[in-house]
């Protein structure tokens, strides 16, 4: 008799693999970078086991180590292997014109993103030479329910997935704009889908108003969606959401027929 597939699947985790990628997690929330008295504290781990470990992944580039700080922070060798998945994502590749020609025709800085474990991930960043430069970190997850990007995403997802999403993250507040109210939340997700796409208005960035749409696969299930981000000082006019609004739904629907979607949402 077979044992379940997840006793196999424990039973052959490698404890060193594992614990090197607790590490990993752990530089990367970390801007400054973490040292190794740091790391050995917050993960528990023993000292020696956490200095193999770093010791390893230095010699493959994996993270480097701040002679003056003696911190460790993430190497290029990570940047390597994610670019290098990136590239064979016909997500990715499929996206990059629609975004160019989205940021061209709405004068403003366009995002690629998708939702992972219930947050959102940017993947691709295009800036409009007419736009205000914003930064943003590819590749760092943020909340959801605060983000046009996220609730583009779940507006069309099945009840029960947003349901889990909620449930495994709840909706935190992130200053007094963020919707924390579950009926108010699943208002703003049913205004979403019948419209075609999202308005966030500094929930998560206060200087920030965002318009997205989802981007469907040949199944029809939203895979990701592309957002229009807009700098708040220069506050848009209900006019203006809806011009970006039907902008970013049209070229949203565009990468959905890239990626085999036969609909017309």
């Amino acid at each position: 008799m077979y044992a379940p597939v997840e006793t196999v699947t424990v039973s052959y985790v490698i404890p060193s693999v594992d614990r090197a990628f607790e590490l990993l997690e752990r530089l990367a929330d970390a801007d400054q970078g973490l040292s190794l008295a740091e790391m050995t504290r917050q993960t528990g781990f023993p000292k020696s086991t956490v200095f193999r470990i770093l010791a390893t992944l230095e010699e493959r580039q994996v993270v480097t180590l701040d002679a003056q700080t003696r911190t460790y922070h993430l190497g290029h060798r990570l940047w390597m292997l994610g670019h290098h998945f990136l590239e064979r994502s016909d997500l990715y590749q499929s996206a990059a014109p629609i975004m160019q020609r989205l940021a061209e025709t709405s004068g403003e800085t366009v995002f690629l993103g998708k939702l992972e474990d219930g947050q959102v991930i940017y993947m691709r960043r295009i800036e409009s030479p007419r736009s205000v430069a914003i930064v943003k970190k590819l590749g760092q997850r943020v909340p959801a329910h605060c983000t046009a990007t996220g609730s583009a995403i779940l507006a069309f997802m099945r009840p029960e997935e947003v349901e889990a999403v909620l449930e495994q993250h709840g909706l935190d507040a992130y200053n007094d704009a963020t919707i924390t109210d579950p009926a108010a939340f699943r208002r703003r997700l049913e205004e979403t889908h019948a419209r075609g796409y999202a308005v966030v208005d500094g929930e998560y960035n206060r200087e920030l108003m965002c318009v997205s749409a989802p981007v469907f696969d040949h199944t029809g299930l939203p895979r990701a969606s592309l957002t229009v981000a807009m700098p708040a000082l220069h506050r848009p006019t209900p006019t203006r959401q809806a011009e970006v609004g039907r902008l970013v739904r049209t070229a949203a629907l565009d990468l959905s027929h890239q990626l085999g979607f036969v609909g017309r949402r």
